[in-house]
């Protein structure tokens, strides 16, 4: 045995009795520090459990977070699109036969206005490429190669169509037409 063992059988007699055994000064109740132990143990258990329980409800709790959280940004992008569809009610409810062309381009002017305001209120911006503006892969597409004057290559000669992003996110990128090199 260690000597910093609390049972040393060449010690004493009694050591090979069961329930008590003589060590370094004093009797060791064996049956006392088991119940100690078992209750411990217990404990141990218990926590664990406790701390199981514990962990399925933060995430039982971050799902329906994540759920609110998308629920709610839904009702606030809906919001603000509320105007915009009013001002397309508004347009269709007119008597066509005495708009003119230009009113009625007057007022789809005025709808994308609204529309591109709500979105810009819930972080979604738009990619719009200038010519000449460096190209840059996460916020354009190149679908071709057109050389335009004035146009250094590898930057943009012409825009296409309009990108999109979400913050830093790009929803869709720019499509553009790229000046060749010479």
């Amino acid at each position: 045995m260690h000597p910093e063992s609390p049972i040393d059988p060449d010690t004493s007699d009694s050591a090979s009795q069961p329930g008590s055994a003589a060590g370094a000064g004093g009797d060791i109740d064996l049956p006392a520090m088991i119940d100690r132990l078992a209750a411990e143990r217990d404990e141990a258990v218990a926590a664990r459990q406790r701390a199981l329980a514990d962990f399925a409800n933060f995430q039982r709790r971050s799902v329906e977070n994540e759920a609110r959280a998308r629920v709610g940004g839904l009702v606030q992008l809906a919001r603000a699109l509320m105007p915009v569809l009013d001002n397309f009610d508004l347009t269709l409810a007119q008597d066509h036969s005495r708009l003119s062309i230009e009113q009625m381009a007057k007022s789809i002017e005025m709808t994308r206005a609204e529309l591109q305001k709500a979105l810009e209120q819930n972080g979604i911006s738009r990619i719009d490429p200038t010519p000449g503006e460096a190209f840059d892969p996460m916020r354009h597409d190149a679908i071709m190669r057109q050389p335009a004057a004035g146009i250094e290559a590898g930057c943009v000669s012409m825009r296409l169509q309009t990108g999109w992003r979400l913050g830093e996110s790009v929803l869709r990128p720019a499509k553009v037409a790229v000046a060749p090199e010479a």
